[in-house]
This record gives C-alpha cells, sequence and structure tokens, in this order.
C-alpha cells in the first residue's frame, strides 16, 4: 500500500473501506470523528448516505479498540447497531449557537484511564482547592463528562480558512479540537501503541499523536485534506496548546 510519511505518521490516500483491513494491526487504537451523515459539506465525500452504506463503514472495526466521536442520535442508530453496546460512553460537552451541544464518544475493546488527564477544578474558590492549585495542582482527574475544550469556530486559531468565490470560507465544516484527541490518546493509549484515524480530515489525530510523540496513521479520501494534514504536521506548535499538555499523562 502506498502512503507518505510525515513526522511519525503515515497518510494513506483512498477509502479506508479498501486499506484498513490490508494494515490492520493489533497494535492499531482507533480515535475517529468520522463523517456524520447528515448532510454536511465536506470536499469531495457524499455525507447523505444510505443507512446500510453508513453503517458498513464500522463493520471492519470490530475488534479492534477504538474511541469513536459522534453525535448521540446518530450512535445509537448507526454505530451501536454495528459495533455493539460500548465498553464505556464519554459525554463532549461545549457552548454553541446549534441546538446540539454536546457529543458522545464511544469507546470499544478498551476501559479510559481518566486519571491520564485532568479538568479544572469546578470549585477553585473553595479552601481546599485554593491549597491544590497552589502546590501546583493542574486540575483533578478526567470525568465521564467535561465541557473544558471548545468546539473549533471559525474564529478559533486552529481552523483552516480559504478565500473562495471572494468569501472567506472553512476548508472543513466540522473540525475536531486538537485538544481533545490529546485527551483520547492520553486516556486510552499507551506509547506502544500505533494511533490511527480512518477518517483523518484535515488531520487533528494526526497533530494530537505527532505533538504527544506518537506513531500515528491517518486515511483519507481528499487528497486536499492531505496536503493540508502534512502540512499542519510539520508546523504542529502553531497549532497547539503546549499547556494544556501538562494536563496529559503520555
Amino acid at each position: 500500500m502506498k502512503y507518505s510519511k510525515v513526522g511519525k505518521g503515515k497518510i494513506y490516500l483512498g477509502d479506508t473501506k479498501d486499506i484498513f483491513p490490508k494494515i490492520a494491526e493489533d497494535r492499531f487504537v482507533i480515535i475517529t470523528d468520522p463523517p456524520y451523515n447528515i448532510g454536511i459539506k465536506y470536499d469531495n465525500y457524499n455525507d447523505n448516505l444510505p443507512s446500510d452504506k453508513y453503517k458498513s463503514l464500522f463493520s471492519i472495526f470490530h475488534n479492534y479498540r477504538a474511541a469513536i466521536i459522534q453525535y448521540p442520535e446518530e450512535t445509537m442508530e448507526f454505530i451501536v447497531p454495528e459495533l455493539g453496546i460500548p465498553n464505556k460512553v464519554l459525554t463532549w460537552c461545549y457552548n454553541s449557537n446549534i441546538s446540539r451541544q454536546f457529543r458522545l464518544i464511544s469507546i470499544y475493546n478498551m476501559i479510559p484511564n481518566l486519571n491520564n488527564s485532568k479538568i479544572p477544578y469546578k470549585n477553585p474558590t473553595d479552601k481546599r482547592i485554593k491549597k491544590l492549585i497552589a502546590s501546583g495542582s493542574q486540575g483533578t482527574r478526567c470525568y465521564d463528562w467535561f465541557s473544558d475544550i471548545q468546539l473549533v469556530k471559525n474564529v478559533s486559531k486552529e481552523k483552516i480558512m480559504v478565500e473562495k468565490n471572494s468569501k472567506i470560507v472553512p476548508v472543513h465544516p466540522c473540525q475536531i479540537p486538537i485538544k481533545l484527541i490529546q485527551r483520547l490518546i492520553a486516556i486510552c493509549t499507551t506509547k506502544e501503541d500505533i494511533i490511527i484515524d480512518p477518517f483523518m480530515g484535515v488531520g487533528a489525530t494526526a497533530i494530537a499523536a505527532e505533538s504527544m510523540g506518537r506513531e500515528w496513521i491517518g486515511i483519507e479520501l481528499s487528497p486536499m485534506y492531505c496536503k493540508l494534514t502534512t502540512e499542519r504536521v510539520k508546523e504542529w506548535r502553531t497549532y497547539v496548546d503546549l499547556k494544556f499538555m501538562d494536563t496529559l499523562v503520555f
């Protein structure tokens, strides 16, 4: 299989249904934010597949360790019927002007170690918490729901914007925060694992893994997204909050 190499990772251009089975190995941990199948406009992907075809995207992931980010209704309709009941479900909450203000992270064939990522204290003015903060504590262990990581909005530093038809528009419609993927890598993987994103997009998983010194693989249909990911990985320090990495164990 042909791939391009950048940093500690490899990028495969093509359909994950064709590529993943040919390269799969036991060290793989899937961390992905797949297409949502709700009609979003991506570069060159149909995000409105019939139910059976959308479910088939996940059929090749049976028995692999995986953390899959998706809206709750679509998780129940498409992912659970295909992969079964998750070992653990995390809830990522965020501020938004749309009605859906959280997504589920379904975790399969592993139990995340929530001690490997910290979230800010909820009551920083409490005397005991003040003492912990003064001693250098970065926060408490991650809960199974969290709201300290926000969406990548058009005004965010991470957001990739381009000029199109005299307008500045996002390259990718639902860019995922690198911080979120860093947290999932910290709580779901070890340094011996290979992090793979079968629906790479513009490379949040690649950048998160690269920033943590981890081996990674991305698979993506769009040549443009592959090119952007390559450029972003080479300049990952531009996009990564190094202070946030102090709250991770990896």
